[in-house]
């Protein structure tokens, strides 16, 4: 499975079965209410944490 992540969107290539386990893995770490929309602002605050640091 590929995986692609722009600044506003995932995209995720592979089979469903691949695909339902990525999303489950990221309802586990992210919980069952999270949005995509969640997980990519947070990750693009995280990004942009990280590089203060540098």
């Amino acid at each position: 499975m590929k995986s692609y992540q722009g600044e506003q969107s995932i995209h995720m290539v592979g089979r469903a079965w691949q695909i339902r386990i990525m999303l489950k893995q990221w309802q586990n770490q992210w919980g069952p209410e999270a949005t995509i929309a969640d997980i990519l602002s947070t990750k693009r605050l995280n990004k942009h944490a990280n590089s203060h640091h540098d």
